[in-house]
């Protein structure tokens, strides 16, 4: 499993090694962050740039605000509460 900063295996998204080699190698400029009206997805901002940690798991904050409000609009809510819990954990174990 190839894990990001916040707990997401890049082998289960559609974009990676497509147009995408992980967070890590493209410092989270994920193609969804611009939809946002960002360059870097926030969690990573976040997470490496403001507080240089490796992961989110380092974060007393885990799962914060960013994690509540970062979801994809075709995910229901229970799909998106259940993948946060699955990256906790993940995040968790490292």
């Amino acid at each position: 499993m190839k894990c990001t900063v916040c707990g997401v295996d890049c082998s289960t998204c559609k974009e990676f090694k497509q147009t995408c080699e992980g967070c890590s190698q493209i410092e989270g400029r994920v193609f969804w962050a611009s939809y946002m009206e960002l360059d870097t997805c926030p969690m990573y901002q976040c997470c490496v740039h403001e507080k240089h940690l490796e992961h989110c798991g380092q974060c007393s904050e885990l799962p914060c605000e960013i994690y509540f409000e970062t979801r994809d609009p075709e995910m229901r809510e229970e799909q998106h509460l259940a993948g946060i819990k699955r990256r906790v954990d993940v995040l968790r174990d490292l």
